[in-house]
Order: structure tokens, then C-alpha cells, then sequence
């Protein structure tokens, strides 16, 4: 697709294209064709928020897509998100495939050519590769932004940020038996700029990689440790970890088959990282950042690791294993005290499809966001209210440090169900020494499920979460 700033009108079939005008709730309508605007009248039109209407004008040989966005005074940039990629769904349905888009004219126009061109890549997105019939209807082909030529930098960067969501979007929704640690690896050696190096299964045990080898020795699938790092910045590096398991049976503590076929989204943490250095790299963001992909199956066998087993982490420390279905933790603890080790960096983030518990806490709309600087949480709580990627901030105490204490080994890798995604961040902790750490528990907001808000841009199946979210907090860091 597509997408460009245009000046002038652009000459073309203009019954084969369609002009998306944006109107506030009760707002007069003017600076339309005088047609339009009594065409709207008569069918009752009052630019109510998400009030999307296709009128075809034949007597003046135009279509026009007008998107209601509610009432002035409680307008945000998120209303014409939501607006617009419903404009657009809608828009598609007609086989129309030229857009040419009027922007509303509250925000900015760098911002809003920013947001029109992120919010189609994400609306139009599909993930149709396995399908033997294409039943879609026509793809818009070509997006026509109204605005001057100063506007193609906000633009470029909003395509670059959707490009590399669906990028992530596209590995988390594969199958468990192609999305694979070694398909993965291939991915990222295909960004540009990024610099890769992996540690393989056969060197787990010689590390000290107690957690990521344990929870792997049952994979079918080599296991590996993917490290990206983009560096185009003289200072320490900020790590970004995901979480990489390909696909959670939840090992010998097996889970129940109903819904068993979302745990191909286990991997939603370490497909977000990699839509992050794809962003990153592409936008030339002077920054430095390492992502780590701890990625590796959680299957049953008659050599998995079992309840009861000790794990030793890379940093020496030790977990008992209370259930197999606790296993991310588990691995991320082996990335992220390596890469506090090897990296020393400024900072350094998790992101996780970590616990259910969160889920019961937050719901599918909002991630769970832990850490041990104030600073780095109010940042990420700036970030978040920009993008809305929304994060809401819970507590790691004592109390939660106490729940995950074993009698066998140094911690449990489960507190219990009371408080389990604290417990989870507890446990993560011990692994970061003194670096100034955030987590992310994204597990109610990497797939689309029941409760999640309906968001034309996010669509089924993988949605991309944290990809814009730690693309913007990477560059915030740095500046």
C-alpha cells in the first residue's frame, strides 16, 4: 500500500477513489462541496464519535467517507484513531482503493499524518498466508494525505512504526511449528543495521543457563538465545527482553486442550522486540539498545524438567520448580541476568506474556507494569499515555518477596494464585541486581480475546502490543 502526501488534487478516476472527511459532533458542516453537506443533513448525519458514512455523489462524481468524532470538548488523538481505522474497514468493504484524507486540524499536522499513516498500516493489516483462497474483499491500494510536503517525515515515521508492528503481529500469529527459534533467528538477521549473535541449546548448561536449559530439554525445536543490538549512540545500552516461548503446553504441568491453540502466542514478548529493533533501525533513532529472545517450546517428555527439579540461574542463583506452566520466569531469568552481566546496561526492560493473573487484575486492555525505579515507571507511564499502549502500575513488596521463598532452593517459581502477577515480578527481580528495571505483563494485551476494546487497528489474533510503546520509551530514554 501506498501511502503519500499530496498537495493538490490528484488527478484520477474520481468514482474509483474516495475523500474521508472528519467532522465534530454538532460542528457545522462546512468546507465541503454545498452537495455533500445536504446530503448529510438529510440522512441524519450529526458527526457522532464513530458515526462513519459513505455517500456516493453521482452528480457530482464523488464519494465521500464522513467520520463523526464526537464532541469537540472530549476529543483526543485516540478518538480519531479509533475513527478513522473504522473509516477505513468500512471504506474497504466498498472495493474503493484510493483514499485521499482530510485530517482533522486539532493535534498538529505532524501528528496527524504521523497517526493517519501508523493507524492504516495497522487497520489494513492482514494475516491471510495460510489461506489456499483469497476471500477478502480489494486492498486499498493507495492513501492520499492532504497536507504540504514538510508532513513526509511524520508520515515516513508513523509507516515505519505500523510496518514494524505488523512485523511482530506477523511472527506472533504464526503456528507454533513455523514460527520456530531458528525462523525467528532469521528474522532478525534480515533487519538492517542490527548486529546478531546467538547463543544455542548447547550452551545453556556450560553458561550456567539453568532455567532456559531445564525448560528446553524436552523442545522438539532447538532452543536459542537471539541477541540484537543496534547501537547509533555513544551511551550505556538499554535492554529490552521478550519472552520467546514458541508454544506453552504448559510442559508436564499440562493445561487444559480448550484454548490451548492461543499459546502459540507465548511468543508475543519476543515478537515485540523484534518489531522494536525493526523500528528502531529503520528510523536511524539515535539510541543504543540490545533485545534479547530467550525462545524455546515448553513441551511434556520423558526428559522435561519435572515439579521439584532446582534450576541454577546464569546469575547463580536458585528456583524450585513447583509447576512446569510457570516456565517464563524461568527463562527470562537466565536473559536478563546475562544481559546485566555482559552489557551493564542503563537500564533494562522485560516484556511478557508472564501470568493469567494479570489478565484478572487488568483485564485484556491494559498491561501490568512493575520495576525498581521511580523515574523509568513514571516515564513509561508518560509514554504509555501518548500511545495508548496502556500500562498500570502494581506494587512488588515484601509481602510478595515472602510468597515465593523456598525451603530448597533460593525461590519457588510460583507464590500461588493470591497476587500472582506480583509474585512474578518478585521473582523476576533477582535477577537484575541493582539495575534500574521495568517489567511488562502483557498477557491480556498481546492477542486480541474476549474483553478487549474494539480497536479497528488491532484486529484478530496478535496485536503488536509494546511494539510502539518501547520504540517511543527507547527514544525518550535517549533524549
Amino acid at each position: 500500500m501506498k501511502i503519500e502526501v499530496s498537495e493538490g488534487e490528484k488527478k484520477n478516476d474520481s468514482q474509483r477513489r474516495i475523500l474521508l472527511v472528519p467532522f465534530f459532533e454538532q460542528a457545522p458542516i462546512k468546507d465541503v462541496k454545498v452537495e455533500l453537506g445536504k446530503a448529510l443533513e438529510e440522512i441524519g448525519f450529526t458527526g457522532k464519535s464513530n458515526d462513519i458514512r459513505i455517500v456516493s455523489m453521482p452528480s457530482i462524481k464523488e464519494n465521500f467517507c464522513a467520520v463523526g468524532l464526537g464532541k469537540r470538548e472530549k476529543y483526543s488523538i485516540e478518538t480519531y484513531r479509533r475513527a478513522l481505522s473504522s473509516a477505513l474497514r468500512e471504506i474497504e468493504r466498498t472495493g474503493i482503493q484510493s483514499v485521499i484524507a482530510s485530517l482533522p486540524g486539532v493535534d498538529g499536522s505532524d501528528l496527524e499524518t504521523f497517526e493517519t499513516a501508523y493507524i492504516a498500516e495497522t487497520t489494513l493489516y492482514k494475516f491471510s498466508k495460510y489461506k489456499s483462497q483469497n476471500h477478502d474483499t480489494p486492498e486499498i491500494k493507495e492513501i492520499l494525505i492532504s497536507g504540504k510536503s514538510d508532513l513526509n517525515s511524520a508520515l515516513q515515521r508513523g509507516q515505519i512504526l505500523g510496518k514494524s508492528t505488523n512485523y511482530a503481529r506477523d511472527f506472533a500469529n504464526m503456528p507454533p511449528s513455523e514460527g520456530t527459534p531458528s525462523y525467528f533467528e532469521k528474522l532478525a538477521r534480515e533487519l538492517k543495521n542490527v548486529n546478531i549473535s546467538v547463543i544455542e541449546k548447547d550452551k545453556f548448561k556450560e553458561l550456567g543457563m539453568g532455567g532456559l536449559e531445564g525448560v528446553s530439554r524436552a523442545a522438539k525445536e532447538p532452543a536459542k538465545l537471539v541477541i540484537m543490538e543496534y547501537k547509533n549512540s555513544s551511551d550505556k545500552p538499554f535492554a529490552i527482553i521478550g519472552k520467546g516461548i514458541i508454544f506453552d503446553s504448559g510442559g508436564i504441568s499440562i493445561k487444559p486442550s480448550a484454548g490451548m491453540q492461543e499459546m502459540k502466542f507465548d511468543k508475543c514478548g519476543a515478537s515485540a522486540v523484534l518489531g522494536v529493533m525493526k523500528a528502531l533501525s529503520e528510523m536511524n533513532a539515535k539510541v543504543n539498545v540490545i533485545g534479547l529472545a530467550p525462545l524455546t517450546e515448553n513441551l511434556p517428555g520423558g526428559n522435561a524438567y519435572k515439579p521439584g527439579d532446582i534450576l541454577r540461574h546464569y546469575n547463580g542463583k536458585t528456583s524450585e520448580v513447583i509447576t512446569t506452566d510457570a516456565e517464563g520466569r524461568l527463562v527470562m531469568a537466565d536473559a536478563l541476568s546475562y544481559a546485566v552481566d555482559k552489557y551493564s546496561p542503563k537500564a533494562i526492560l522485560d516484556i511478557s506474556t508472564l501470568t493469567g493473573a494479570c489478565v484478572t487484575a487488568l483485564g485484556n486492555n491494559i498491561a501490568g507494569l512493575m520495576g525498581n525505579n521511580g523515574e523509568l515507571i513514571s516515564k513509561m507511564l508518560d509514554v504509555s499515555s501518548k500511545t495508548w499502549e496502556k500500562v498500570w502500575n502494581l506494587p512488588i513488596d515484601d509481602d510478595f518477596r515472602e510468597q515465593i521463598k523456598s525451603t530448597v532452593a533460593d525461590i519457588k517459581n510460583t507464590g500461588g494464585s493470591q497476587g500472582g502477577a506480583e509474585t512474578a515480578g518478585a521473582f523476576l527481580e533477582n535477577f537484575i541486581g541493582t539495575t534500574p528495571w521495568l517489567h511488562l505483563d502483557i498477557a491480556g494485551t498481546a492477542w486480541t480475546q474476549e474483553k478487549t476494546a474494539k480497536k479497528e487497528y488491532v484486529g484478530k489474533g496478535a496485536t503488536g502490543f509494546g511494539v510502539r510503546l518501547l520504540t517511543e520509551f527507547s527514544i525518550a530514554l535517549f533524549n
